[in-house]
């Protein structure tokens, strides 16, 4: 027995089926509606006073030296808390509006079935 038959009709069958496949075509991939841009912290961090600069100042102009130095280090640590705050508030936004599509999209395929078992 042989096959040599079969095989022209196995592979009409084989690409009668591939050409289905084929021939369905994805929808095109939307590009996202808006770019979320991150801002770039600002904060500047203090330099601190080096044992270079004690040596060429008094005493007193030292200590105002170190007293402003925790002053900015205050301000730059509460500058770096906003920022972070703010990121998150933002992360927050964009988690909640994707949570929002996807409620949106299982309304949607929730009704479309509905309606198909209706019909």
């Amino acid at each position: 027995m042989t096959l040599r038959p079969l095989l022209p009709t196995a592979l009409a069958v084989l690409a009668t089926f591939a050409l289905s496949v084929l021939a369905q075509t994805p929808a095109p991939a939307q590009p996202p509606a808006q770019t979320l841009a991150i801002p770039p912290i600002n904060c500047v961090a203090p330099q601190y006073p080096s044992k270079e600069g004690r040596m060429e100042k008094r005493a007193e102009a030292y200590n105002r030296a170190v007293e402003a130095f925790n002053r900015d280090s205050k301000a730059y640590g509460e500058c770096v808390k906003k920022y972070v705050e703010d990121s998150k508030t933002l992360a927050k936004a964009a988690a909640d509006a994707a949570n929002k599509a996807i409620d949106d999209y299982n309304k949607y395929t929730e009704a479309l079935k509905k309606k198909i078992e209706e019909d």
